[in-house]
């Protein structure tokens, strides 16, 4: 079907705004989002602080489930879970439909943008998105300085293997998630998780073997990074590809951490009815600072040429059913998604559209990155 006029006319209008950076286009004064480790040990606590609020919050009956085919994955909504929560099961429920598509960058933009607005209009926060610069990190995770133990300003160290490795300092160590069942938040230093993590491609004997002995933490090496920021020149399928592929950028931070933020059921085997996954990472707000860094190394990427700005192609579904299939649509198949495509929220936020979050100092978003 061709695109509609709307859509027509926002593309040319984006390409504009890309090329000559038009200013009407922008908002007049954006945030600038700093890195976890530049800001004070003052507003370290004020954000930490905003997320014990958020989580303190209630639950909000607009959240709705989107995805039926992943009821039996995810346990139902819990109406007396937080507000945290809520968000926490909008990425359980969606989870097929924003990996290893073409909305896994804009949707987890957006995503994170959410979590800011919340903190600021429910919890009254007024500083700003940090990041978690985990090329400073990749060689020596285990003993990094973003772990800090300060019960206010720190971001808590690793979990207690003799306590289903919850973490037992900083500033969340007395927070419990409620989903799958309830818990407090859980890390678990894994330097090699692939031995811990089944084949995406079982089936396929033409699927490469995965190695249960690769260091993950080369995947988000300085050189890494470089090579994707200045690499896949207008290729958004290739850039999305590399960063969130076997053994990709997105996925080594989430590994190295271990516990929620690989998806493990907690307890010994978790529940009868759990099922591991990437689905509740959000449990470790960890998460937020991890993927403010993949949207800055998008934003930065989207800076470096004018056709990376413009580019953007992905499919609705995941298309892993074999190897060759997921070669084929690394970012998902059709229905294809395009600019006019909305950003799913299941109830959370309303209208929000692929071409809203491609830029982000436009009034949508309104930041930059440091």
């Amino acid at each position: 079907m061709a695109p509609s006029i709307p859509s027509i006319a926002r593309f040319i209008l984006f390409i504009g705004a890309a090329v000559t950076s038009i200013s009407a286009t922008l908002c007049e004064d954006p945030a600038v989002r700093r890195e976890w480790r530049a800001l004070s040990k003052h507003e370290r606590a004020e954000w930490i602080k905003a997320v014990n609020c958020l989580s303190a919050q209630p639950h909000d009956p607009n959240l709705a489930v989107t995805q039926p085919a992943n009821a039996t994955l995810i346990p139902p909504i819990d109406p007396n879970s937080s507000y945290y929560d809520d968000l926490v099961y909008l990425h359980m429920d969606l989870n097929p439909a924003v990996h290893f598509t073409g909305m896994f960058l804009p949707w987890h933009r957006y995503y994170v943008k959410h979590f800011e607005n919340s903190l600021r209009d429910q919890c009254g926060y007024t500083g700003v998105t940090p990041y978690w610069d985990w090329t400073i990190d990749a060689f020596d995770t285990e003993h990094s300085t973003m772990f800090d133990d300060h019960e206010k300003c720190g971001l808590g160290g690793w979990g207690d293997p003799n306590d289903d490795i919850q973490i037992t300092t900083g500033g969340f160590k007395d927070v419990v998630r409620v989903y799958p069942s309830p818990h407090r938040i859980r890390r678990n230093f894994t330097l090699q998780p692939l031995a811990n993590i089944p084949n995406p491609f079982p089936n396929d004997p033409l699927a490469p073997p995965v190695d249960p002995t690769i260091l993950i933490n080369g995947s988000f090496s300085s050189a890494n990074y470089d090579f994707l920021l200045n690499g896949f020149l207008g290729d958004f399928e290739g850039f999305q590809a590399y960063i969130e592929g076997p053994q990709g950028t997105h996925g080594g931070p989430h590994l190295i951490l271990g516990g929620d933020m690989t998806g493990f059921c907690p307890g010994t085997t978790g529940p009868p009815d759990c099922y591991a996954g990437p689905k509740w990472t959000p449990n470790d707000p960890m998460f937020f600072l991890h993927h403010a860094m993949i949207d800055r190394l998008w934003a930065q990427w989207q800076l470096v040429a004018p056709q990376n700005a413009v580019s953007f192609v992905g499919g609705s579904v995941p298309a892993r059913e074999t190897y060759a299939i997921y070669q084929t649509f690394p970012n998902g198949g059709p229905p294809f998604l395009h600019f006019e495509s909305v950003l799913p929220s299941d109830g959370l936020w309303q209208n929000v559209t692929v071409f809203d979050v491609m830029d982000t100092r436009n009034e949508v978003l309104c930041y930059t990155y440091e």
